[in-house]
């Protein structure tokens, strides 16, 4: 089969690999599409000296696809079946007190299955997945659209982290897919006002055409102030820092939070941020991490998005831009870090 695969940098290179094959419980996927995270740019940007995998190695974990073959003991699954899937990183040892609690994001051996640390491959022409991590897809909910559950799921996650009352304004700080889809986790849970901060105009529009009551161009106006205008000066009862890397947006999302409020970081830092700790104590806010997602209340949260996404309080589609071939996965990967330029949101890999 071809593969992606991955030298460290922007040094990608599609290759001819041998084909997986499932294990135990396991299902062969061939996948349809493949979504390119935002987590998967840190390391396009600067190669990290010590990755996870060893290079060249494989990637891609926001997929969905179709089942090719199964492996011995699998039930409730047929060649056939479109399928969405979470990803292998995000596997528990079912084992510790996290796990036993259903927060299997804060396993300490999260992904590691057998003493192996896996992941999924989804800039591939086929995967393997464990069977509990295959979700079957209704007719009426396109591939494409679940190859990016996993981003769902996360804003999932948030609004569990981070509840919201039907008198809260929220502001989300960042217009990539993360940050829309929490805008759309918020509306659709009857936030009284959803406020969207970029720095895009032409993704702004987007935002407000989709989610947003107000959007505010930080490239043009001071966002906190501007939050402050629609807030009547009170500032945002509940924040969602979605930026993260080496962006400095920390200070000002933690300016923008309104008395007794809270901050919720969604946003993957790659560099330290500083705290301004009398700010925080003046407001009594809370701050609080958002780190990918598992169950809550014993219900998938992978599952929630889904479900959402059938009953339409989820689109997709809309945040799905750009569309490229898997050879061509190096000028995928480009116009997923240059957004401004190639007018990107989300960029979906098609094998």
């Amino acid at each position: 089969m071809k593969a992606a695969m991955f030298y460290g940098g922007k040094d990608i290179r599609v290759e001819e690999v041998s084909d997986p094959l499932p294990g135990p419980g396991e299902a062969l996927i061939e996948v349809k599409a493949a979504g390119i995270c935002g987590s998967d740019l840190h390391g396009y940007r600067v190669r990290p000296q010590q990755p996870p995998f060893p290079y060249p190695h494989t990637s891609g974990h926001e997929l969905a696809g179709v089942i090719a073959a199964l492996g011995p003991g699998v039930m409730d699954l047929k060649v056939g079946d479109r399928v969405g899937i979470e990803p292998l990183h995000l596997i528990g040892c079912g084992k510790c007190r996290w796990c036993r609690e259903g927060h299997c994001e804060a396993c300490s051996t999260r992904g590691t299955v057998n003493g192996v640390l896996r992941h999924s491959s989804g800039f591939a022409e086929l995967d393997v997945a464990p069977e509990g991590n295959c979700y079957p897809l209704p007719d009426d909910l396109s591939t494409e659209a679940a190859s990016i559950l996993d981003v769902y799921a996360c804003a999932v996650h948030a609004v569990h982290r981070v509840p919201v009352r039907p008198s809260d304004t929220v502001a989300v700080v960042g217009t990539g897919p993360i940050g829309l889809s929490v805008a759309e986790a918020y509306r659709a849970l009857g936030a009284r006002q959803v406020i969207v901060c970029g720095r895009r105009e032409a993704i702004l529009a987007k935002a407000k055409e989709i989610v947003a009551d107000q959007v505010i161009n930080s490239a043009q106006v001071d966002a906190v102030e501007a939050v402050k205008e629609l807030t009547h000066g009170e500032g945002a009862n509940v924040v969602i820092e979605a930026v993260g890397g080496r962006a400095s947006t920390f200070a000002n999302a933690l300016r923008m939070v309104a008395r007794n409020g809270t901050l919720g970081i969604m946003g993957m830092y790659t560099v330290p941020q500083a705290l301004d700790c009398q700010e925080a104590y003046r407001k009594q806010m809370q701050i609080t991490w958002i780190n990918s997602y598992s169950t809550w209340d014993g219900v998938s949260e992978f599952k929630i998005a889904m479900e959402m996404m059938i009953s339409g309080k989820f689109r997709p589609l809309q945040i799905i831009t750009h569309r490229f071939p898997l050879d061509e996965i190096a000028a995928a990967f480009a116009a997923a870090d240059n957004k401004r330029e190639s007018g990107a949101i989300k960029v979906l890999v098609i094998p």
